[in-house]
């Protein structure tokens, strides 16, 4: 779906027609062909839009230019010439779910490079690493400031294009990076690491496989349910919540079989509309127990995320009435529920099973045992996850320490 992007149109912005007329308060969705800002994060979305990078990068006027991807997927996106180019200059030294020491040697690059412009392009970790790359300093004890005690980075490094090439992490429109240092995982949650403009075109995620594909679908789906019961949630951001959500229960149900241009499309939508959401509300418990999964048990981060779902969900549903933390009160909190529960068109009460049965349905195991975790593991696993207090607090029910302990074995 969607027309051939048009020209461009100078520095300010892609020409073609407006997309959609924007919604939820936002700045208007950029459909096929057209472009939109939201957050100070400009989107051109469309089927082909990536043809028009290069163009882009020139209307920056850029002399030196730092990319943050890996070879392979320069290349899979049509940009191996890049690879020859005297102005770009490629880092490509860092993994999935990236260290800090990663990021670390992207900032001296920066740092030799000196450039006008960064341009990250690659699934969720190649975006974030961009983003710090771009922001932090290159001394391990300053970045450590900037990422534990939320210091103020220095100036950054000229304007940021992302490039997505997955569906799922919303990085693309958010203001956050993931990174772990050791075991402990930390969030660069600044203005300056949000992008200038993202280009977002569902081509890109036709080379990705199947277990990618659905781990990026369930993580929007965990950013979409968590935004919406979120205490920090606001209207549009609901709304925003509501429409990933209603976009992803599909695709999700039959396992993303479905690899359609058209069903692309609409999880490159979906993850967009999350990413957004997230971006105002910030994540829940949900994603606070997960960062133990993926970091020492090597489970991919939307799996995670969606197992964690599960028994927060009934945890949320059964103690809401008891232990609502959310000043807007337990009808409030029950009414986004039930919302998730519309969206899936079941009962309140048979949600944490359909969430099990969507990851069944994608060959991962609902249970926490499958993965490594065993009984001995849960206290500290509940601590790991309760340590990460932001996300904690930002639950709309209190987790009480003895009866999350309680609702994980009921998923163990």
């Amino acid at each position: 779906m969607g027309a051939e992007p048009g020209g461009l149109a100078g520095h300010g912005g892609f020409g073609g027609d407006a997309g959609l007329a924007g919604h939820g308060g936002h700045g208007g969705d950029a459909g096929p062909g057209g472009h939109g800002g939201h957050g100070g994060v400009e989107v051109v979305f469309g089927a082909g839009a990536v043809r028009r990078l290069d163009a882009l990068v020139d209307s920056y006027g850029a002399r030196r230019v730092l990319v943050v991807a890996s070879e392979g997927g320069l290349r899979r996106a049509g940009f191996g010439h890049w690879l020859e180019s005297p102005r770009h200059h490629l880092f490509s030294g860092f993994r999935p779910n990236p260290a800090l020491d990663d990021v670390l040697a992207g900032c001296v690059l920066r740092d030799r490079v000196d450039p006008d412009l960064v341009v990250g392009l690659g699934g969720g970790s190649a975006m974030d690493v961009a983003k710090m790359v771009r922001a932090l300093p290159a001394d391990g004890a300053a970045a450590r400031a900037c990422l534990g005690t939320g210091a103020a980075p220095p100036p950054v490094a000229g304007d940021l294009v992302l490039v997505p090439t997955t569906s799922g992490t919303g990085s693309e429109v958010t203001q956050f990076a993931t990174v772990f240092d050791g075991e402990r995982k930390f969030s660069f949650d600044h203005p300056t690491a949000a992008a200038t403009r993202s280009v977002v075109d569902p081509e890109l995620t036709a080379t990705c496989p199947a277990e990618v594909t659905t781990s990026c679908a369930m993580d929007a789906l965990c950013h979409a349910v968590e935004s919406l019961w979120a205490r920090r949630s606001q209207a549009a951001s609901r709304a925003d919540a509501l429409r990933a959500l209603d976009a992803l229960t599909g695709p999700l149900g039959d396992g993303v079989k479905d690899t359609t241009a058209a069903v692309r499309e609409q999880l490159a939508r979906a993850a967009i509309d999350a990413g957004r959401a997230i971006n105002v509300t910030r994540t829940t418990a949900a994603h606070a127990f997960a960062y133990r999964l993926t970091g020492r048990y090597g489970v991919p981060h939307g799996v995670a995320c969606l197992l964690n779902l599960q028994w927060l969900f009934a945890y949320n549903t059964e103690r809401h009435g008891t232990h609502c933390e959310d000043d807007r009160g337990r009808a409030h909190v029950r009414a986004q529920l039930d919302a998730v529960a519309a969206a899936f068109g079941v009962d309140l009460l048979d949600v944490p099973g359909r969430l099990g049965e969507l990851l069944a349905q994608s060959a991962w195991s609902p249970r926490l045992g499958d993965y490594g975790l065993t009984e001995r593991d849960l206290p500290d696993y509940v601590a790991a996850g309760l340590g990460s207090t932001a996300r904690a607090a930002n639950n709309p029910v209190r987790l009480d320490e003895s009866l999350v302990l309680r609702a994980l074995r009921a998923v163990h």
